[in-house]
């Protein structure tokens, strides 16, 4: 929903130009649709210049500059508003994004334990969340008695101690199944439903995953990765979302990024072809404000052919997949075994030939590959692929933008190869400020070391563009920019910062959170900053984004955010009512 509340007194008051300036010459400057003055705009061009004034013609900027500058550019029929000194950014990016802002915000179909994403829930909390669903039925499945319950949004290492077990579940749910998923790459079960599953010590690990198990050889109840498919196919399914709800889900839900100050998204959930026309079809009715970039299954890109862009709005060019799993489960793929469960390295996805002939592939027929690498072990085998694949296709890597999602723990010999291949490095601040709980402790210091490295990367030369994974992690892209800045949670610790040299300035996390974005799209020409020609996205903000003190970033909230020049999201003016 777009809020079209006008707060009086503020910048939206609109002034006709005809008391200002007369109609503008033939043949000389163009008429503006909208000029917004006395602004304070951080243009996050090359220079990172700043300006006072905007002039916006058929949704893409014509003037940048100055308050005198722009009065070239007011004709009778513009629009001008008085931005009262607020600071305007480049519409944000979000180059990791699962959409399901409308499943997991609006319209949920699972129960998460979690107050809200973002924190974390005690053993308390999901034991009152279990027994209040037994209660009313929440995330009840049907089907015969013992129903299953399903859950999801646990993250032991907040806890004393630190380890999920079946009996923290069964002390409230002793006679019904209960699976609860991780917050990500990973899930548990308690004793009923293992029992039901027959899972015993002797039950074989799940191809892609893991049966944790005690020191004695039981099974603990919590699966790294994938579960055990004798388990999840006893779990009665949710009925199929119908084709209004899945479009109802996408419209209402990116509208809240929208709100956020998001301008563009880059979805990860790996897009399969159908969705692909759903979205396009949504789009040319107008429903879709916010743009898209998408990375889709591969087969969906071979369907395509080639890279597709509805009217700049909507772009599919890139293609998702997979090395490894997560770092908090133990899914993420390393060298060495993991510093707290000796013996067990992680689990592979794809092997280096696999990637290799699939980025090959994809490169002929122009699609970038984005994959998920967590542990060294990961990020190396994409990029041993990655080096295979440019040389296969004789593609200069700077034309490629293959990009390594997450990009989260390398080694010392292959953080140089990044830059020499031109490999992107997309990456989540918040990821750094979450499993900072558990990272040592899964890794050990020296691996540590070249784990989280935002800014050995920058300094290399490498492109980095930020995002959040949500739902992993909030989608707010100020939780972003201050996680970036200042390698804190938003309770602003640990004091100093986690690991604080590795953080970036205000202004490199702005640029990776715009520039990055568009860079990794093959859209800096058309997106990521305010510059003539380029299209008119922008957010205005309260507050002067690079002088608010540190500790305040993750407060922004957006006044307005503009989309190729349209007001999609005004901020709601408070009543008395």
């Amino acid at each position: 929903m777009i809020v079209k509340k006008i707060r009086p007194g503020f910048f939206f008051a609109v002034l006709l130009v005809s008391l200002m300036l007369a109609p503008s010459a033939a043949g000389g400057p163009q008429e503006a649709d909208r000029a917004y003055v006395n602004g304070k705009i951080y243009t996050v061009d090359e220079n990172f210049s700043t300006a006072s004034a905007l002039a916006l013609k058929d949704g893409r900027f014509i003037y940048v500059g100055d308050d005198a500058g722009v009065k070239a550019h007011i004709g009778p029929l513009t629009f001008v508003f008085n931005l009262e000194g607020k600071t305007v950014i480049p519409g944000l990016h979000d180059a990791h994004v699962h959409i399901n802002y409308g499943e997991r915000i609006l319209y949920p179909r699972i129960p998460d334990i979690r107050p809200r994403i973002g924190e974390w829930a005690s053993v308390e909390r999901m034991q009152e969340v279990i027994k209040r669903c037994l209660a009313t039925g929440e995330g009840m499945r049907p089907g015969p008695e013992p129903r299953w319950l399903v859950l999801g949004g646990w993250m032991s290492d907040v806890w004393d101690p630190p380890e999920f077990h079946k009996e923290l579940i069964d002390a409230v749910a002793p006679n019904n199944p209960v699976f609860i998923s991780r917050y990500t790459h990973g899930s548990g079960a308690n004793s009923k439903a293992m029992e039901l599953a027959g899972i015993t010590r002797d039950t074989p690990d799940p191809a892609g995953g893991h049966i944790k198990k005690d020191k004695n050889g039981e099974p603990t109840g919590e699966f790294v990765e994938r579960a055990p498919a004798q388990l999840t196919r006893l779990i009665p399914p949710l009925p199929p979302m119908t084709d209004y709800e899945i479009s109802r889900n996408l419209v209402e839900g990116t509208q809240l990024a929208v709100a956020s100050g998001l301008t563009t998204i880059h979805g990860a959930s790996m897009t399969g072809y159908d969705e692909v026309q759903r979205r396009i079809k949504l789009y040319e009715v107008g429903l879709l404000r916010i743009r898209i970039n998408e990375m889709v299954r591969e087969d969906a890109a071979k369907k395509l052919g080639k890279p597709y862009n509805y009217n700049n709005k909507y772009f599919v060019r890139s293609v998702k997949d997979h090395a490894d799993g997560a770092l908090g489960s133990r899914g993420a793929l390393f060298l060495g075994d993991y510093s707290d469960y000796p013996g067990y390295r992680g689990e592979p996805r794809k092997s280096e030939d696999e990637l290799a002939r699939s980025a090959t592939e994809l490169l002929k027929i122009g699609f970038n590959m984005r994959v998920h690498c967590i542990g060294d072990a990961a990020n190396r085998t994409a990029i041993n692929a990655f080096e295979r694949a440019l040389k296969a296709t004789g593609t200069d890597g700077k034309k490629a933008r293959i990009s390594l999602e997450h990009c989260q723990v390398l080694t010392a010999e292959d953080v140089p190869r990044l830059a020499k291949l031109g490999i992107v490095a997309s990456m989540q601040p918040l990821h750094a400020t979450e499993d900072m709980h558990f990272a040592e402790s899964r890794i050990g210091p020296e691996r540590l070391k070249y784990a989280y490295i935002w800014r050995d990367l920058l300094d290399l030369g490498v492109v980095v563009a930020t995002g959040t994974d949500y739902s992993v992690s909030p989608y707010n892209p100020f939780y972003t920019l201050h996680a970036a800045v200042t390698r804190q949670d938003r309770n602003n610790n640990p004091p100093g910062g986690w690991i604080p040299e590795q953080a970036m300035t205000r202004e490199e996390a702005l640029r990776a959170a715009t520039m990055g974005g568009a860079y990794v799209m093959f859209a800096e020409d058309i997106l990521g900053s305010i510059e003539v020609r380029k299209l008119a996205d922008f957010v205005v903000i309260p507050v002067d984004y690079m002088t608010v003190p540190a500790e305040d970033i993750w407060k922004i909230e957006p006044e307005m955010t503009v989309i190729g020049g349209e007001v999609v999201y005004t901020r709601p003016v408070p009543t008395d009512k």
